[in-house]
């Protein structure tokens, strides 16, 4: 899907007038495009605000999550970058709540609210799940829990499920069949082993909680299909703009 950036919107937005009829024009990386409207029904400042919430359904809302890309972050971690999550989260939710859009993108604009309230609960249950793995499990969806159980029975129950898990990727490759999984069997097993030798108990931590914990937490989370929005965007167009719509594509 050709993706519309907000600085890009914001940029290259152009508006001009004639009776009843505006004409709007907009770029993304690969194409321009124009219509015109009637500016008796809508403003060009809707129209802006509804094309930033259909690209909201296709892209992360929310950035300042703390990802925890190598042990040693694990030591850095506190209850303070929940904090500062939740902040972030509660200001970008409250920016598009007050987004005027067109009619016609209402039910976008709460698709998008919905896509932000996943976002934040998927990031805040993984930095909670690292911080306080009892608490985390009280809060968890049902099958994401194997991932964390261990941690609040012994480091021995954390190693073998941290073996279970090495294991269970390793058959996620068997839908490209049995010469992927001898492959990927192969780079997986010295990865292992040679965390497993650095330092078990982080790694283990790390991998049982970004990887197997948070994707989990991912999966539950909604996020809008994005050949859906593809298609919607199409409609919002033929809605504006009707005949009077133009595109014009390059090759990147």
């Amino acid at each position: 899907m050709k993706k519309l950036t907000v600085a890009t919107i914001l940029a290259a937005m152009t508006v001009s007038y004639s009776a009843q009829a505006q004409v709007y024009q907009w770029e993304d990386d690969y194409c321009s495009m124009q219509g015109s409207f009637d500016n008796k029904k809508y403003t060009a400042k809707q129209i802006e605000n509804s094309y930033f919430v259909l690209e909201g359904l296709n892209r992360l809302n929310i950035e300042g999550f703390v990802s925890v890309g190598d042990i040693d972050a694990l030591d850095r971690l506190s209850m303070k970058d929940i904090d500062t999550l939740t902040e972030e989260y509660e200001q970008v939710k409250s920016n598009v709540e007050r987004l005027n859009v067109v009619p016609e993108a209402k039910g976008y604009k709460q698709e998008l609210l919905k896509t932000i309230d996943g976002e934040y609960e998927r990031n805040r249950l993984t930095l909670l799940a690292y911080l306080n793995p009892s608490e985390a499990l009280k809060q968890s969806p049902k099958m994401c829990k194997t991932y964390i159980e261990p941690f609040l029975q012994s480091e021995k129950a954390v190693q073998i499920r941290w073996k279970q898990f090495v294991e269970e990727q390793i058959q996620e490759q068997s839908q490209y069949g049995a010469d992927e999984v001898a492959r990927y069997r192969k780079i997986a097993t010295k990865r292992y082993q040679q965390e497993k030798a650095s330092n078990p108990a982080k790694y283990a931590k790390m991998d049982l909680v970004r990887l197997g914990y948070g994707n989990c937490v991912n999966m539950q989370a909604y996020r809008a299909d994005s050949d859906r929005v593809y298609s919607d965007t199409k409609k919002l167009n033929k809605t504006l703009f009707g005949n009077s719509f133009k595109e014009m594509c390059y090759e990147p």
